[in-house]
């Protein structure tokens, strides 16, 4: 092989890698998109307003509340699809949400802890205006100022996560 070819292939594989780390730096501060967001605008990085109306371009709106029965607190999160096209969530183990309960500051509980998850892969398309919720119960409270952060499991949608602040007297 001749010194002019030797040249010309390390000026090739150089220019190769200029390209990859321009498109590395370019690109490092995306976010995955949910798999129907190639056609739909990117979740917006913005905490959806509580308690909106209409469609919000991008985002899956999270919400979270609760109601005291028989002195349990009885949580609802739920996700609402604002966007203006199906969207899909998806979960890659069994666990479709997770949950964090601080009292005074503390961590008390995270659903996730300790347990285990069947690794199942399943996409769960969204309509315009559709829901997903998961409620979840908590019994013989102390007293205290508590804290739940809620999130989804699908990093497609980083934020699709609710808190909510309560007093058990």
């Amino acid at each position: 092989m001749g010194k002019g070819k030797v040249i010309g292939i390390a000026a090739a594989l150089a220019g190769v890698a200029a390209a990859s780390a321009l498109l590395v730096h370019v690109n490092a501060d995306e976010r995955p998109q949910a798999k129907d967001d190639l056609l739909a605008p990117a979740p917006s990085g913005k905490p959806a307003p509580a308690g909106g109306k209409g469609i919000i371009a991008g985002t899956l709106e999270p919400s979270l509340t609760y109601e005291k029965q028989n002195g349990a607190y009885v949580f609802t999160f739920t996700v609402k699809n604002q966007t203006e096209r199906v969207q899909t969530v998806t979960f890659t183990s069994s666990k479709k949400y997770d949950y964090v309960l601080y009292r005074d500051g503390q961590k008390m509980k995270q659903f996730s802890e300790g347990k285990m998850f069947a690794q199942i892969y399943e996409e769960r398309p969204l309509k315009q205006g559709e829901e997903l919720s998961f409620q979840e119960t908590f019994r013989d409270l102390e007293p205290g100022t508590y804290t739940l952060e809620w999130w989804l499991a699908d990093p497609n949608w980083p934020n699709a996560r609710a808190k909510a602040t309560f007093t058990v007297e």
